[in-house]
């Protein structure tokens, strides 16, 4: 009986690996959480749009209408037409509008502070950062004690990552009103910004005690918690916020970061998508759900995630990789190639890239081609046993045995090697008549296998039979 009735082309710890870049993937309990910022400009708009309207308007209300009688007879007489034109402008979100109107009146009147709070706000709906803090800054000289200038003004310098001089503004906002339950949300995300965890925590329980109902507070504190890693409180929280407002997406997303923090990716996932259903357009965060797939083997989902992905943001980083890794998952090799080639090209020196083109060239039966992206691999890292075993492979399947049998040795040099190379090493030196070697690897296979891949023991046994009556004659 010939050596080629015993030899296959898939051997176990040798070819055909399943080892892709996808089991690679990290988890995400660490993930960055977008926080749904409630400041003049970003965020969940509806509430975004209340709170900030709400501060114009309690200074128009108030300030304003307490000026009014005065510049009756006091300033220029076409001051009341600017301060109207600009009240209705800012109702209207009419910015650019509101801000020529409130610079005429503050040139025309200089101390008029409802003037200048209100072009700070004006302002910072142009997104003209800079003015609308000098803007802030001038009414708070004018008026120290101006609770909303301090509040406006911090929320501003958060946004422009100024962190430590919102702290000072956000402190005494919430010194000159200590009940207002947002001044003390507000105070918290700075604190939290500039690492305080313990003084933010405590600026948010402060917020959730003035008004219990509040999902954002809920909501920051989960962020505070998952950032510190304590997963158990950060779910809770966010759980909280969730049930207290189903309008807050995030709170969704935040739960499934925390799910993962657990080690629990498969009650993550539920809570992905239904993020996702509310923010379909977050394509990163879609792209790391597809990992979360890829980790519980739900290919199809990940495939399906994947392209929605890639139909619209192709260039993303992974992103090819991850597509090389799930097509070759679902055994379409031309379409897993075709994304592992796009993957090399755009990061040549990823030694992992060109070992996992070179598996799905294998898979293609291409062994030259195969061969050629493993050694390439080794070239970058000589240490990547899997690219070892895949030139091994490739030198194997073109019956290159005399090539393969020194990369095989020095894979079962190495700890732990798997029990199938001794198989691959005895049918080597098998097919080039060394019946010593070929023998003594076909014991040391048998001994070491014990049961764990029987039909290959099968063979190993009938060959050592013939190879022992042959070494007696």
């Amino acid at each position: 009986m010939s050596n080629a009735e015993f030899c296959t082309s898939k051997t176990p710890g040798l070819v055909a690996s399943d080892k892709r870049r996808a089991a690679e993937f990290p988890k995400a309990g660490n993930s960055a959480l977008p926080a749904p910022r409630q400041s003049l400009r970003h965020g969940n708009p509806g509430v975004a749009t209340v709170f900030a309207s709400a501060l114009v308007l309690v200074v128009t209300s108030s300030l304003w209408a307490q000026n009014r009688q005065s510049n009756r007879s006091a300033g220029p007489p076409d001051l009341p037409v600017l301060l109207h034109s600009a009240e209705e402008a800012l109702n209207r979100k009419d910015f650019a509008t509101a801000a020529t109107a409130l610079k005429s009146v503050v040139e025309r009147q200089p101390d008029f502070v409802p003037a200048w709070f209100n072009l700070g706000y004006a302002y910072s709906g142009l997104h003209q950062n800079d003015e609308a803090v000098k803007a802030y800054q001038k009414a708070l000289e004018l008026k120290p004690d101006l609770f909303e200038a301090r509040l406006n003004l911090g929320i501003l310098l958060v946004e422009l990552n100024k962190s430590e001089a919102a702290l000072e503004q956000l402190a005494k906002a919430v010194a000159l009103q200590p009940k207002h339950s947002r001044a003390h949300l507000y105070y918290g995300r700075a604190l939290s910004l500039v690492d305080q965890a313990a003084e933010a925590e405590k600026q948010f329980q402060q917020t959730l005690a003035l008004d219990p109902k509040l999902a954002v507070a809920d909501f920051d504190l989960g962020q505070l918690k998952l950032k510190q890693k304590r997963f158990d409180e950060a779910l809770a929280a966010f759980k909280k916020a969730a049930e207290l407002d189903a309008a807050l997406p995030q709170a969704e997303l935040g739960m499934a970061l925390a799910s993962e923090g657990l080690n629990r990716p498969a009650e993550a996932i539920p809570h992905f998508e239904k993020y996702l259903a509310a923010k379909p357009d977050d394509l990163e965060t879609r792209f790391h759900l597809a990992r979360v797939d890829l980790q519980l083997g739900r290919n199809e989902e990940a495939f399906e995630n994947l392209e929605t992905v890639y139909r619209g943001k192709p260039e993303l980083p992974g992103l090819a990789a991850a597509l090389g890794d799930v097509n070759a998952l679902l055994k379409r090799f031309p379409e897993s190639e075709k994304f592992y080639r796009q993957a090399v090209a755009a990061s040549p020196n990823e030694a992992d890239l060109h070992r996992a083109l070179g598996q799905t060239l294998l898979d293609e039966q291409k062994f030259a081609e195969a061969e050629a992206e493993f050694r390439q691999s080794l070239k970058i890292d000589p240490h990547n046993r899997e690219a070892a075993k895949g030139l091994a492979s490739s030198l194997y399947l073109e019956k290159r045995y005399g090539e393969a049998i020194p990369i095989i040795e020095a894979l079962l040099n190495a700890p732990d090697p798997p029990v199938g190379l001794y198989f691959v090493q005895a049918t080597c030196y098998d097919a080039l008549r060394d019946r010593p070697k070929a023998l003594e690897a076909y014991e040391r296979y048998l001994e070491l296998s014990q049961h764990q891949n029987p039909d290959q023991e099968w063979q190993a046994r009938q060959r050592a039979k013939l190879l022992r009556r042959e070494l007696r004659k």
